[in-house]
């Protein structure tokens, strides 16, 4: 009868002094890393996609301008060497894209209302811009949607000729505004596409100071001058692409890009006072039909990764 008995006071010293052999335990043996979850090798994908590489745009541009009924008309072929990158964000829908470009060959000619062209090479065409899209409409294999960027241009093919009808340099700063989308049509090819505005865009560029011989104008004597031209275009712009995987990581892509901008535009046409250099008389005109065109091939070669 004892034993029973004894086995009973026994547990019960036991359970008695199981806190404090939980306390014990807890400080001779701290808390343990716990186990790996269920499929822990199945983590979530980088939401982040990057795209960089070059293109080259075999590029034709025209600049046409009609002034005091006088017509000047520029034609130029420019071959561009252009740097691109593209991050896409999965988790949003939304991507930042860029691009800069600058002709390393120009050669054109430049028309008058006499008709008579003039034969040129060398200039300058260039440009740098971003856009940041969002694309929340489509599925995986198909997205479009929205864009808006901004774009500088240098727009002075004839440059070198360096006369009173040569700009040396115009300067544009272009809003973008329009709609872009792509399409992977499986794990070889994909297809991506935009059309944009450009509601507002600043233009501005002058000549090179042209000296001349002392000439009294306006009641004043001059000795040199130039022309300044300044214009608020608006136009479009807009692009197709189409790409080639050979491998997962490389991508080749050919396709075609066109631009135009237009609006009202004007010169003006500085003389300075031979005796106060800072100072100068001057007179506005409109140039009437004034627009910039550049369209052409493009081939891109991008990493993917």
């Amino acid at each position: 009868m004892l034993r029973p008995l004894h086995s009973i006071v026994a547990l019960a010293a036991l359970c008695a002094a199981a806190p404090a052999l939980a306390a014990d335990a807890n400080l001779m043996f701290p808390d343990l890393r716990p186990a790996y979850p269920t499929s822990w090798e199945d983590s979530p994908e980088n939401p982040l996609r990057f795209e960089a590489g070059l293109r080259y745009w075999y590029a034709l541009g025209e600049q046409n301008a009609e002034l005091g009924g006088q017509t000047f008309n520029t034609r130029d072929r420019s071959h561009i060497l252009e740097a691109h990158f593209r991050i896409d964000d999965a988790s949003t829908d939304s991507f930042l894209k860029g691009q800069a470009g600058y002709a390393v060959a120009i050669d054109g000619e430049h028309l008058t209302h006499a008709g008579v062209p003039t034969n040129f090479t060398g200039g300058q065409v260039g440009y740098a811009g971003a856009d940041f899209g969002w694309t929340p409409f489509g599925n995986e294999t198909v997205k479009f949607g929205f864009i808006t960027g901004y774009q500088f241009l240098r727009e002075s093919p004839d440059r070198a000729r360096f006369d009173v009808q040569s700009i040396d340099g115009l300067n544009i700063h272009a809003l973008r505004l329009g709609v872009t989308g792509r399409a992977e049509i499986n794990d070889m090819f994909d297809i991506e596409a935009e059309i944009a505005a450009v509601p507002y865009a600043f233009a501005s560029g002058s000549t090179a100071e042209i000296p001349s011989a002392d000439q009294v104008v306006q009641g004043v004597t001059v000795n040199r001058s130039n022309f300044t031209a300044t214009g608020a275009l608006y136009g479009a712009t807009g692009q197709v692409m189409v790409g080639v995987h050979p491998t997962e990581n490389l991508t080749f892509r050919f396709g075609g890009r066109a631009s135009v901008l237009t609006g009202p535009s004007s010169m003006r046409f500085k003389q300075w006072n031979a005796a106060t250099p800072n100072s100068y008389i001057y007179s506005d005109t409109l140039l009437s039909g004034f627009s910039l065109v550049r369209y052409g091939v493009v081939a891109e070669v991008t990493g993917r990764f």
